[in-house]
């Protein structure tokens, strides 16, 4: 279930409108689930004998951060695990921390019974290195320990594990059937974060379909993109209901090694060592790949992402090519006709790229258009662009071949004069964000502008806007703004963003009658009286200030509510606003759930890192299909079974000692149990690697996570035995 975001987003959605979009659509932190493939197991090893301290100062990246910010915590993501030590992911890198100096901290459990405890000798870091931060370019020098996968290497004051896949000894995968099309399990429901390609598109726009594979790694799939490969690993093929490909492809045929080809293997190497440089990246985060036809390529992380960049288009000595600006080099070339033609015009360079991506007109770009007057005759058709982050935006050269532009981008540049915006008369919306503008006499000549757009430019006082009655629209986050008065002279409000102000009095709003969104999160704001009634108000996010008083909220047709770190302590705001379906309220001090059973419409509820303390309630809450209780006091589930429409319920980190249910649950498929204190024989599993705990007391999960439970490693050590003796 995806967070909404309502027509707020869908009318503006230009770049510089960033300031809209962070306040509209944050994702929700809500830990990722694991499917019954990976039979609700994550290798968590028990807890070993404390001791003490062996230095005054402690261990770099344990006691105190790394030299590149790492510190390991309970959220850190354990990539692997080897004879000597953990690697843990960091940004785009990874470190390695060695069992030895996690002995005797808050981290001992995740030795592994039976390991040898021991740190090889380390001399003096190599000096060659150490001014690249952690942007560590690998040196046999630096090796410390070595396993079959990698090496761990000493940098500074902290350690990295380099996979020998990024040294070129990495085996490939050939004989794909490219054509296939998988189906995703019709069963599987997205979680509230989803994952980047799988339940969303990434940043890039792809997003999996069950088509499109031409090759693996070790651990993932490669999936054709345009001009690019995207890797999909198995792990999240698993979580998001395409298991059948994890079965297919995760046991085939491994072919010959490429350390094992010799011709290729110093171009292979030199090529890695020149795009880890060229982008900034360490080795071990670059993998080398193989496609099903034969071409090598280099997988490497990006943004929310991986990509992966031919062999072949790696030309040592020059710049790297972005898989998306080889893309967009490939998609501006079908337009290289009609942008020659706004050439000839006059457009510059960076006016021409944001025409032809960020408009919006009757038609396309007229790609193959010759003719300059027929081109000038489509540009009067335009009525969107973004020209933000350009510098001097307004004074480009041919903006007045553009006079039906209705939506305008000019934000995230510094702009001292607006005068030539006023060429543009049927504008309706202008972003503006962060142009650091005080003077805006130049609205009163834009009688038809609708949505404003002026965060982050350090105003105190809103009172030039009261002459605008026609303003829908209304973004001013991010400023110094401790009174809305001006705003009640503004009756057509429909949407405000005022996050990150000084405000306390909302007074001011009571009249604004058909206001739909509301975002005034870290404010003042305590009492909310003068939001109540308010009939088209849907969505309201109140989080971060501090006291607010939700017993004064009033709003019989609220759907969506987000209110984390306001020191909640109770949910009784449920019996006045009755239509709620999606409340947020993480970081406060609820105690319990007794108010919920008046959301007769509730289906979401997300009170990650409050005070719960049990389950049980008044009466049956029948709407209510996913609850996240996470880091909260709770010590059984008991009461669960109130939760009648009840689906996904995430619990980790809690004191949970039992599943044990007076009655089994029968609605609940997907629970997360993990870091909790569940004893050996509930996580024990049965017959059809179902922990036998679950598959007693919730007869319906179907994935899910017992990761982080002490007696795990005892279950993990048991089960290995078994299959020892089998083998």
């Amino acid at each position: 279930m995806k967070k909404k975001t309502y027509l707020f987003v869908a009318g503006i959605t230009v770049t510089c409108g960033t300031a809209l979009a962070i306040h509209l659509s944050q994702p929700k932190s809500i830990p990722m689930t694991k499917s019954g493939h990976e039979k609700m197991i994550s290798k968590s090893p028990t807890n070993s004998d404390d001791k003490s301290r062996k230095k005054d100062k402690g261990i770099a990246g344990i006691d105190y951060p790394t030299s590149d910010g790492f510190k390991l915590d309970k959220q850190s993501k354990i990539i692997s695990k080897t004879d000597t030590g953990i690697i843990v992911a960091h940004g785009d890198h990874s470190h390695f921390i060695f069992y030895k100096d996690l002995k005797g901290t808050a981290f001992a459990y995740l030795i592994p019974n039976g390991v040898q405890i021991t740190k090889p000798l380390i001399g003096d870091t190599n000096e060659s290195i150490n001014g690249h931060g952690h942007h560590y370019v690998f040196n046999p020098k630096d090796i410390v320990a070595e396993d079959a996968f990698g090496y761990t290497v000493r940098h500074d004051d902290h350690f990295h594990y380099i996979l020998k896949s990024s040294l070129g000894m990495t085996p490939m995968l050939t004989n794909y059937n490219q054509g296939r099309h998988f189906q995703r399990d019709s069963h599987y429901k997205p979680n509230v974060q989803g994952i980047p390609g799988l339940d969303f598109a990434t940043s890039d726009g792809f997003q999996f379909d069950g088509s499109g594979i031409v090759g693996k790694t070790n651990d993932s799939i490669l999936v054709s993109h345009d001009d690019h490969l995207h890797p999909i690993s198995f792990d999240d093929l698993r979580k998001t209901g395409w298991g059948e490909i994890v079965k297919i492809y995760e046991k085939r045929e491994i072919a010959t090694p490429l350390s094992h080809v010799a011709s290729k293997e110093d171009l292979v190497q030199k090529t890695i060592e020149y795009l880890a440089k060229s982008l900034a990246l360490p080795l071990s985060s670059i993998e080398i790949i193989k496609t099903d036809d034969g071409k090598i390529g280099f997988k490497y992380p990006h943004h929310d992402h991986s990509h992966v960049i031919m062999l072949e288009d790696i030309e040592i000595g020059k710049p790297i090519p972005d898989p998306h600006q080889l893309h967009h080099a490939k998609e501006l070339e079908k337009h290289r006709i009609g942008m020659n033609t706004l050439r000839e015009i006059g457009f510059d360079e960076e006016v021409i790229l944001d025409i032809v991506r960020t408009h919006d007109a009757k038609t396309e770009f007229p790609s193959n258009e010759k003719n300059p007057e027929k081109m000038k005759e489509w540009l009067t058709t335009v009525t969107k662009l973004d020209l933000g982050s350009r510098k001097d935006p307004l004074n480009r050269f041919g903006l007045h071949l553009l006079p039906n532009l209705e939506n305008l981008g000019i934000g995230f540049t510094p702009i001292k004069n607006m005068e030539p915006v006023l060429q543009f008369k049927k504008l309706k919306r202008l972003l503006m964000t962060a142009t650091g503008v005080k003077n805006y006499d130049f609205l009163k000549y834009m009688p038809n502008l609708e949505g404003l757009d002026i965060s982050q430019n350090n105003l105190k006082d809103l009172s030039f806007l009261t002459p605008y009655k026609q303003l829908n629209l209304l973004a001013a986050a991010d400023n110094q703004l401790s009174t809305l008065q001006p705003l009640a002279e503004l009756p057509k409000l429909q949407f405000l963003v005022l996050s990150n102000n000084k405000i306390k009095d909302l007074s001011p709003l009571k009249n604004l009658t058909r206001l739909q969104e509301v975002h005034i999160e870290n404010n003042l704001v305590r009492d909310l009286t003068p939001l109540n009634d308010k009939e088209n108000l849907k969505v309201l996010n109140l989080s971060e200030n501090r006291g607010v008083d939700l017993k004064t909220l009033r709003l019989p047709l609220l759907e969506t509510l987000t209110v984390n770190k306001a020191s909640l302590t109770d949910l009784n705001f449920f019996e006045a606003n009755p239509n709620l379906t999606e409340v947020t309220a993480t970081k406060n001090a609820i105690q319990k759930l007794d108010g919920i059973e008046k959301a007769k419409k509730l289906q979401f509820l997300d009170l990650q890192e409050n005070k719960v303390n049990h389950l049980n309630i008044k009466e049956k809450q029948e709407s209510l299909t996913f609850l996240n209780l996470s880091d909260n006091a709770l010590e059984s589930l008991e009461g669960v079974n109130d939760f009648t429409a009840l689906e996904t319920l995430r619990v980790a980190s809690n004191k949970i000692s039992s599943l044990h249910l007076e009655e089994s649950n029968q609605q609940v498929k997907s629970l997360d149990v993990s870091y909790n204190q569940l004893p050996k024989e509930e996580l024990t599993l049965n017959e059809n690697d179902i922990p036998l705990g679950v598959a007693h007391h919730f007869t319906a999960v179907k994935e899910g996570s017992i990761e982080g439970n002490p007696s795990l490693n005892d279950v993990l050590e048991s089960q290995n035995q078994k299959n020892n003796k089998k083998e």
